[in-house]
């Protein structure tokens, strides 16, 4: 027997057998056969037998007369029908052990942080064939699904005929099938439901071949454990839990013909709609007639079949003990499946059933130290709510997500995903679940840091803070706004990116052009093709962001310009130690070293206090990092807000983490604006969290190539500094740009040499100065479409 097959140290007490019934006779016999193995080696077999068996069988059958027409006729020669055989993908039977091993996930310090069993999963629990075969379920299933299933090698040449002619009849393209149990089971291991003639003769191969190494039971303990039994219920021993609330073993024959009948159309014998529980009993008969005409039970025990009352639980049975799982667990199990069915060919179903029933060990890469303190901001009801007269009137509690990634390695060290204590498994994940607009948080790595990366502008360039009318759906109303009263005239774009100016983020992104905003987007793990509106500029999308997507896109800067999706585990090993998965990041270059340097000195911005005479405070200003020593932690952020403050955000970062909150309600009911007093709440839980685990790390500054080079320059003019823009206090500063760039500004400032100073805006850039931005003037703006529906988003910093 092959080594993966596992061996039954003693066979089951049969059930009693009446003495005057010789039907129950006959299906002790078809239990004993299922036993045993039909005309099979367990040796592994080469390619060249098992077709020479494939065809001896049809052969016997004389339908290879069908199948040579219906190639030819298909237009596929011999050769191609040996090609599609050859290419098939094994099945590695390793992977169908059938085993109740106890699954297991670690945090990155190796600390136990879930187990993992069936019977946690009401959907999906495995059960043993030893527990169900002295029920009649194993009759039911053969009888309606694959009556000669005791006898043929995984095929069945009589119910493929019609397939073949069905092959023939629309030239390689059959409408039909004629499926056993082990095809059915080939395809919910391989999750391949194509309609194709490649895809059936392949089957067909795998099916053998599955027979050759599995015992008939086994196939049968299979079928039973992968079935989908509808409503999310997968296998015989969930679908009798969910449906009677009692084990399988414990079936009696009208609920295994019941339960049997399910799988051919479970949408449409869902016993847990009126119509559908009708249509399942109808289908209960179908199941009951034909095993007796088989003879799998006698007339009487079908009359009593008949007679009996089938009890449903009212509502899903529920395990008191049921384990409720953390959001980063929840997100690693379905990140894993993906990953099993992308790189290891499994079915959904497989990969959910080795996740839980396989022993398999899953090393993830989050912190202890850091989810902790992400778990005390979430439960931490001051965090949520500052004045609670203001919404006791609120339909539903204000949630928030949070993400934390270290940008170096890309590992997401903690999340979560909702307020206070998780009451179930898999429910919306607020961290990695959610498209909310993200207002101004956009803009960093929509507009500022790729029209850097491709010379159009630098922290210094003087834009027009003006009135503007940009929306072509209402071309007389001002658009965009900005959230302050009026226009600030000429600012550098390190102060519109300070206080988040609108109309200055837009007239950059016209300057940029909108493919070229959406291809840097995509770069960095956001793909919104078809948005290319004036208004995704101020963070107005149709399709809308998660903190996962945010937290992981600013993850370039800190990194050098380098990006890579991010990880939530390193390994996935099975019982026996063998490596299932290996999960690395693969980074690539989006932005220049430069460009990323000089965004995360830009960046704290934002974090800041006035401190020159422009006068106006950081959107975030005071919620710098500091150390348990009271040392400052070089800290960067962009806060973000959708229109009507329906959303909230902060992405904000370290050298050490990127962290991005999202604040705000869900909205069932209706649309909750979030009150004043709430309004900075995703700043708040941001810097909360991030103080905590910051307490014990020094301070540490961000890369600065040796390429980038700096010049002081007067914010009023962006131009080089003077005696005289010393002497009016607080008008210069210190910027930064590429090495040997033409936007370096050689000028002198020549406003604060005026006895009556004018600013003027300045027509197209010139090498020699800083450039000023005039919409009007740029022949290579795109032209520009409509905003979104959703997108007119006015930010307020």
């Amino acid at each position: 027997m092959n080594q993966a097959i596992r061996k039954k140290s003693k066979p089951m007490k049969p059930r009693k057998i009446k003495t005057q019934d010789p039907n129950k006779a006959i299906r002790k016999s078809y239990r004993r056969n299922l036993r045993k193995r039909v005309r099979h080696s367990s040796v592994k077999e080469s390619v060249g037998k098992t077709i020479y068996v494939v065809f001896r069988q049809f052969f016997k059958a004389a339908l290879v007369v069908i199948l040579i027409t219906a190639l030819l006729l298909g237009g596929i020669g011999s050769g191609m029908m040996v090609g599609y055989i050859t290419t098939a993908q094994p099945l590695n039977v390793l992977q169908l052990q059938n085993a109740n091993e106890t699954s297991f996930i670690y945090d990155s310090a190796g600390n136990e942080i879930a187990k993992l069993t069936g019977s946690q999963n009401i959907d999906r629990e495995y059960i043993s064939y030893d527990r169900f075969e002295e029920t009649y379920i194993n009759e039911a299933f053969i009888a309606i699904e694959d009556e000669r299933f005791e006898t043929h090698i995984g095929i069945d040449y009589r119910r493929i005929a019609g397939a073949l002619i069905s092959f023939a009849k629309t030239l390689g393209n059959p409408t039909s099938g004629g499926s056993t149990i082990t095809q059915q089971v080939v395809k919910m291991i391989s999750g391949d439901d194509q309609r194709s003639a490649q895809r059936k003769i392949q089957e067909w191969y795998n099916a053998v071949r599955l027979e050759r190494q599995l015992k008939k039971w086994e196939i049968i303990e299979l079928y039973a454990n992968l079935i989908p039994m509808g409503n999310s219920y997968i296998g015989l021993q969930s679908a009798s839990k969910g449906y009677f609330g009692k084990d399988a073993s414990e079936l009696n024959l009208a609920e295994c013909a019941f339960l049997a009948g399910i799988p051919n159309l479970p949408g449409i014998y869902n016993p847990l709609t009126e119509s559908g529980r009708r249509n399942a009993f109808r289908r209960q008969r179908i199941v009951l007639g034909k095993m007796l005409e088989l003879g799998r039970i006698s007339q009487d025990e079908y009359n009593e079949a008949l007679e009996t009352e089938i009890r449903f639980v009212t509502k899903t049975i529920s395990d008191v003990s049921l384990v409720v799982n953390s959001y980063f667990v929840d997100y690693t199990i379905n990140k894993v499946k993906n990953d099993l069915m992308k790189e290891r060919g499994y079915s959904s179903s497989l990969a959910l059933t080795t996740i839980y029933n396989y022993g398999v060990k899953i090393h993830t890469t989050q912190d202890p130290v850091v989810q902790s303190a992400v778990d005390k901001a979430f439960n931490n009801e001051k965090l949520f709510v500052t004045d609670p007269k203001l919404v006791v009137d609120f339909p539903e509690h204000a949630q928030a997500g949070m993400v934390i990634i270290d940008p170096t390695s890309v590992q997401i060290k903690a999340m979560a995903g909702g307020f206070g204590k998780k009451e179930a498994n898999f429910v919306l994940n607020r961290a990695t679940g959610i498209e909310r607009q993200p207002g101004s948080t956009i803009k960093p790595i929509a507009v500022y840091a790729p029209a850097m990366d491709m010379g159009l502008i630098t922290g210094s360039t003087i834009i027009e803070d003006k009135q503007l009318f940009l929306n072509k759906q209402t071309p007389n109303d001002p658009y965009p706004k900005n959230s302050y009263t009026g226009f600030l005239g000429n600012m550098t774009v390190r102060n519109a990116l300070k206080i988040s100016s609108n109309i200055v983020a837009a007239q950059i992104w016209m300057l940029l052009g909108g493919q070229n905003s959406l291809d840097y987007l995509k770069k960095v793990g956001i793909d919104r093709p078809s948005e290319n509106y004036v208004s995704i500029a101020l963070g107005g999308f149709n399709q809308g962001m998660s903190p996962l997507l945010m937290a992981s896109a600013y993850t370039v800067f800190p990194n050098n310009g380098q990006y890579s999706a991010p990880i939530c585990y390193t390994s996935v090993t099975d019982v026996s130690g063998s490596e299932l998965l290996v999960s690395a990041p693969k980074f690539y270059q989006v932005y220049r070293p430069e460009t990323a340097a000089i965004m995360n000195d830009m960046l704290q911005e934002p974090m800041t206090p006035s401190n020159t005479a422009f006068g106006r405070n950081g959107t975030a200003n005071g919620y710098q990092i500091n150390n348990e020593k009271k040392e400052l932690i070089t800290t960067c952020g962009k806060t973000g807000t959708a229109d009507g403050n329906r959303d909230k955000w902060f992405v904000g970062y370290t050298p050490y983490y990127v962290g991005a909150v999202w604040y705000g309600y869900d909205g069932r009911l209706k649309t909750i604006n979030i009150p004043k007093s709430d309004q900075m709440n995703s700043v708040r839980i941001w810097h909360d969290v991030m103080t905590k685990i910051h307490a014990k790390l020094e301070p540490k500054d961000f890369y600065m190539p040796p390429t980038v080079v700096e010049a002081e320059i007067c914010i009023s003019s962006g131009k080089l500094a003077t005696d005289e823009c010393r002497a009016k206090g607080n008008h210069v500063v210190t910027e930064y740009y590429m090495e040997n760039s033409l936007l370096i500004p050689t000028e002198l400032c020549d406003i604060h040499l005026l006895p009556t100073p004018t600013p003027e805006t300045s027509v197209a850039p010139t090498p020699t100065s800083a450039p000023t931005v005039e919409p009007s003037v740029l022949p290579t703006a795109p032209p520009l479409s409509s905003p979104g529906s959703s997108s007119e988003v006015q930010e307020e910093g």
